[in-house]
């Protein structure tokens, strides 16, 4: 692709948040003054209420039980921080200014550092200037925007590579991070004709160590894959054009194929007064599953399959007759993302869940879909065993939504491991009063996908804290090894990945 048209490209991109200026906050209800009167009565709000400090420090939490002295590493989380400026309470739980978090762990002793990431808007709006537009809200004033990147709150998820640590958003550049300090160093530019596009949260990382990357670009109707050596280095980059793109917020990769699934979830830009709101579910529309031959770019097949909505899939491998196998959270349309999240910043909650199920795309391209979970579940933010993306994986962590009388709030309750091929479900349901996040699963040095330990955390809202938990993979029911309670409450985030020492 020449020069000019990334230039083009990065332009297009740009206009995604240059959204009518006449809307303003001042028309809306108060939802700051709604979500503390709601917070007073629903205390797992917590988890939205949001912090504005630049910085948290812990050098010594407080652990109950024992930590495995030979887990030893970073884990590093990312998620919406500052929920609220002054009396402006954000409209949508993607719009907050995003918290990085390390936990260092060594010789059975965690430390918790969590810092604001310093990207151009948050900087800009310390410095006490106009307060920019977001995915789901348009602050009185709101400053122009010229570019994704000048709106970039990398909030959603973390990448390491090639030694280096990444805080990624959706919209535009990762943001590099010191993998100590977490001092923000800048947004990373991986080419001058790449500067600025957007960059996906859910890169996905071959066993060469090969880095597949998608993003994209709305107004521009392109989406750009990226292919990152081992080192760092871009290897290839290319834009796939179709008559609409969608927000496609992951992906997965087989050790010959990219397959990207569009929804029929389309942004009619300039007709509402936030980019989340201009989106327009078309359900009568068939989603479209694009398979690309990793070894050419061009090589390029696109099947069709009922509408439906995914954020996050686990894994993907080809069988030997050619058919790509894949699971991942399935939901029946977008509400979660324009309801729930939406929603819950006014201390409200409409409870959209995903089902998890297992696709099948034959070589012709015939799909068929079985789901993994009982009716009665409902599954997100599966991780597997990052040395098997790409290739057959038995074992998928999860966390669950289950009908527990004892819980004390709506959202996640439970954590599990599913077996894909016995079907056999070992869960562990939290206490009435956790609300659990995603937990990833660190091998503890055998090939087996159970020779390890899962480690995520959950916030006990009425304690006021966050705790981070450490399970055995293969007694998952047993409940956690051990436990490491900060001294504060952070709020809810999204991804984070383990960095060994």
């Amino acid at each position: 692709m020449k020069r000019r048209d990334f230039l083009k490209l990065a332009a297009g991109s740009a206009a995604l948040s240059l959204l009518p200026r006449e809307w303003a906050l001042a028309a809306q209800d108060d939802w700051q003054a709604a979500f503390h009167a709601a917070l007073a009565e629903k205390p797992w709000l917590l988890g939205w209420l949001g912090v504005d400090q630049p910085l948290l420090e812990t050098e010594a939490l407080a652990i109950e039980g024992v930590w495995p002295r030979e887990l030893s590493g970073s884990f590093y989380r990312n998620g919406p921080a500052r929920h609220e400026i002054g009396t402006l309470r954000y409209r949508h739980w993607f719009d907050p200014d995003g918290m990085v978090h390390r936990y260092a762990i060594a010789n059975g002793r965690v430390a918790h550092r969590g810092r604001m990431v310093a990207t151009q808007k948050y900087q800009a709006e310390r410095a006490g200037g106009p307060l920019r537009q977001s995915y789901g809200t348009a602050p009185p004033g709101a400053a122009p925007i010229s570019s994704g990147d000048a709106v970039n709150v990398a909030n959603i998820s973390m990448l390491s590579h090639a030694g280096r640590l990444f805080a990624l958003w959706e919209g535009g550049s990762p943001y590099e991070l010191d993998p100590l300090t977490l001092e923000t160093l800048g947004p990373k530019v991986w080419s001058p004709e790449t500067q600025g596009l957007p960059f996906n949260a859910h890169p996905r990382k071959d066993a060469d160590g090969t880095l597949w990357a998608i993003g994209y670009a709305l107004t521009a109707n392109v989406l750009v894959l990226y292919q990152i050596g081992a080192d760092g280095t871009l290897l290839r980059v290319a834009p796939l054009r179709f008559d609409r793109v969608p927000m496609v917020h992951d992906f997965v990769v087989t050790e010959r194929h990219l397959v990207i699934v569009l929804p029929p979830y389309f942004a009619d830009l300039g007709s509402a007064p936030t980019l989340a709101e201009s989106f327009v579910w078309r359900g009568s529309e068939p989603a479209r599953v694009v398979v690309v031959d990793k070894a050419d770019l061009t090589q390029i097949r696109t099947h069709e399959m009922p509408a439906h909505f995914t954020f996050h899939y686990g894994n993907a491998w080809e069988d030997t007759d050619g058919s790509i196998r894949l699971d991942f959270a399935r939901y029946a349309d977008p509400k979660i993302v324009s309801e729930t999240f939406s929603a819950v910043q006014r201390g409200e909650w409409r409870g959209h869940f995903a089902s998890h199920h297992l696709m099948t795309i034959s070589p012709r391209g015939a799909i068929r879909e079985e789901p993994l979970l009982a009716p009665a579940q409902s599954g997100e933010f599966p991780h597997v065993d990052r040395r098997r993306v790409g290739r057959r994986h038995r074992k998928v962590t999860l966390l669950l939504r289950e009908a527990f009388a004892s819980a004390n709030h709506p959202y996640f309750n439970s954590l599990a491991r599913l077996d894909l091929e016995s079907g056999k479900l070992e869960r562990y349901a939290f206490g009435p009063d956790l609300l659990p996040e995603e937990h990833v699963f660190v091998p503890r040095g055998g090939e087996d996908e159970d020779d390890g330990w899962l480690i995520g955390t959950c916030l006990d809202f009425r304690r006021g804290v966050t705790q981070l938990g450490v399970f055995d993979a293969r007694r998952v029911s047993e409940g956690p090894l051990a436990v490491a309670r900060l001294p504060y409450a952070i709020p809810l985030g999204f991804h984070g990945t383990f960095v060994r020492a």
